[in-house]
């Protein structure tokens, strides 16, 4: 028996392996769940006319929209650079690569963007305040950062973990074991609004109701606004995400 295994290639990333990438892309651009969220910004901001950066953009289809609204220049950073290439066809101007977002610096220089976007990468880091800091470097005084993490235990999913005893309670990864489990923070709604207050980055709209979880009522598209009211006034206990559009102070 091997006694010392190793990982393949191309799942040396232990925390987000390029498998799941490939996953991702099996995904219809017509069914991006963020795009709603991404229309939002874009009643803050011009989006057309700004520099945006995309922290962990991956192979771009996320953040595809702001493309499609006209921007010309966005800009990627990831430490998966062989799906670059995929961003670069969705219209990204150009993808660094950051060996780990734990520890080093993004390749920008400082106040250089209007708009940095950081979807669903937190959740995989074991020092996020590092890359926080470092986001509040590259953004320009007075720019916006819009920030998306899950959240593993809304109500309903508490309710699972108690049936199930598993933390993915939402089957992100229905294939993983805990051993190999690429989330490796969980996050609260609070701590993570005075973390980002503590970087001098103030609220401007909390967009959490865009993942309401609340059985039976979330699935009718007439309870929109009860959703909304509901998962703003408990995103504790109602929002499947956190999603925050937050200011650069220092203007």
């Amino acid at each position: 028996m091997d006694q010392n295994p190793t990982l393949e290639s191309s799942e040396k990333n232990v925390h987000f392996a390029g498998k799941y990438f490939e996953e991702i892309e099996e995904i219809s651009e017509s069914d991006n769940y963020f795009i709603p969220v991404l229309k939002e910004l874009g009643k803050e901001v011009d989006l057309k006319n700004s520099k945006v950066l995309d922290v962990g953009c991956g192979t771009g289809l996320f953040i595809k929209h702001i493309l499609d609204v006209g921007c010309t220049q966005c800009f990627g950073v990831d430490g998966h650079t062989d799906f670059a290439d995929l961003a670069i066809k969705r219209g990204y101007k150009e993808v660094k690569q950051v060996e780990d977002l734990n520890v080093d610096k993004i390749p920008f220089h400082d106040d250089t963007f209007d708009v940095i976007v950081c979807k669903d990468v937190f959740e995989h880091l074991l020092n996020p305040t590092h890359t926080v800091s470092e986001i509040k470097r590259v953004l320009k005084p007075g720019g916006v950062f819009l920030l998306h993490v899950p959240n593993h235990f809304p109500l309903s999913a508490r309710v699972k973990f108690l049936f199930t005893n598993d933390i993915d309670t939402f089957s992100f990864f229905k294939n993983e074991s805990r051993w190999t489990f690429p989330h490796i923070r969980f996050y609260e709604f609070n701590d993570t609004l005075k973390v980002l207050e503590k970087f001098n980055f103030s609220l401007v709209k909390d967009l959490s109701y865009h993942f309401g979880s609340i059985p039976f009522i979330s699935r009718f598209g007439f309870m929109k606004g009860v959703v909304k009211s509901i998962t703003n006034m408990y995103p504790n206990q109602f929002a499947a995400g956190f999603t925050l559009l937050v200011r650069k102070g220092g203007l």
